[in-house]
């Protein structure tokens, strides 16, 4: 897939203008944060990661133009804080369906849910997870990216799994009421994306393979 296919189905997934998410992908890649190369006929194909920090910076700010690298540099890079969740991995989960794939960080998690929803939809533990209507449609199965702006953190969930992803702990010294969602004064965000979003991107890629 090419940068303007890919601008075009994050434009399409997001519900927002090409303007936009091609502002966004410039300032990343001026950051060297996408793949880069040649233009034209031999330009690269652009990644899974790509559209994740693409999709990254437009979950954190519907426009954010020359924040973007600076949305995917202070979430993209958080660390998986409950690894132990792989010891009892569901069929619907990272480690099962994508056993070699790196999601040790958001970043890459947010890309290999890409690529779960573009390779493995024909899996069983994929169709397992969804469900079949009466209509004949099938629903995908829920899945949800979190970003607790305030919080330096994010939750990718994975039908019944909740890979969360943040900054190490804080000391108890450290604390005050300012850093606490349950104290600090002034507007708190939480912004998400859900499986249609992923499902949209996804399809992007798997047709661009074709």
């Amino acid at each position: 897939m090419k940068q303007g296919n890919l601008i075009e189905i994050m434009s399409k997934a997001l519900l927002t203008e090409e303007a936009k998410i091609g502002v966004t992908m410039r300032n990343l890649r001026e950051k060297k944060l996408l793949t880069t190369g040649a233009r034209g006929v031999n330009a690269p194909d652009m990644t899974y990661l790509d559209a994740a920090r693409t999709l990254l910076a437009h979950i954190v700010e519907g426009n954010p133009g020359r924040r973007a690298p600076q949305h995917v540099r202070q979430f993209g890079a958080l660390p998986w804080a409950n690894p132990a969740l792989a010891d009892e991995p569901e069929p619907f989960s990272f480690g099962q369906l994508l056993p070699t794939v790196n999601t040790e960080t958001f970043e890459n998690a947010l890309a290999a849910l890409i690529q779960v929803f573009a390779e493995q939809s024909g899996n069983s533990s994929f169709k397992e997870a969804g469900r079949a209507m009466r209509d004949g449609t099938f629903q995908r199965p829920i899945c949800l990216v979190e970003i607790f702006e305030e919080e330096q953190l994010a939750h990718v969930h994975l039908s019944g799994m909740i890979y969360q992803y943040s900054a190490p702990p804080m000391r108890a010294i450290d604390w005050t009421p300012e850093q606490d969602e349950r104290f600090r004064l002034g507007r708190q965000n939480i912004a998400f994306v859900n499986q249609e979003v992923i499902a949209a991107i996804a399809d992007g890629f798997r047709s661009a393979a074709t």
